[in-house]
């Protein structure tokens, strides 16, 4: 399975993705909104705007799924599942998290710059502590060219495809499929 070493996680999320977080409304509603995150090895962190909608919805219900990934080949993604919680709503509390973000998502002068023109609008800091992470990595085109099976998880196959069988087939000789 192309899964994502910790190496290789931590340098995906290095970069300036922008983050979609799943949340729950009260009625019980899925709500998903584009962010800015930042990853320290351990957790998720948001900084969230105190007017933003879906603050509420994580003090209602902490569940929530952060997805990560990139829309060119090599198609990675991270899921982050997890527990958010509020951590902090001062300045303080998100400044050097914010500082991080701006450098990372504008670069060092604008971000600075978009930083302190905005500084004066109330935030919260929220942690997802993940409660389970999945990763994935699709194959080099050049792979997948010889070895389309190998473009999805196993579980996904009808066992009676012949898909499946083909795939099956080529773990156990370990041979490539050709056409």
């Amino acid at each position: 399975m192309p899964v994502m070493t910790k190496a290789e996680m931590e340098k995906f999320l290095s970069g300036p993705l922008i983050a979609k977080v799943a949340t729950v409304r009260a009625d019980g509603s899925p709500f998903l909104v584009p962010v800015w995150y930042e990853w320290d090895g351990e957790a998720c962190y948001l900084v969230i705007r105190q007017r933003a909608n879906w603050l509420k919805n994580i003090k209602n219900e902490p569940r929530v799924t952060v997805l990560l990934h990139n829309d060119r080949p090599p198609y990675q993604k991270v899921i982050i599942e997890g527990d958010a919680r509020i951590v902090g709503g001062s300045l303080q509390d998100w400044v050097e998290i914010g500082k991080k973000m701006v450098k990372r998502y504008y670069g060092p002068k604008a971000g600075i710059s978009y930083l302190k023109g905005s500084i004066d609008q109330p935030r919260f800091t929220v942690k997802v502590s993940p409660t389970k992470i999945t990763t994935w990595v699709n194959p080099p085109a050049s792979v997948i060219a010889k070895k389309p099976r190998l473009a999805w998880h196993p579980r996904y196959y009808s066992r009676a495809s012949e898909w499946y069988k083909e795939h099956s087939r080529e773990r156990r000789n370990k041979r490539p499929i050709r056409g």
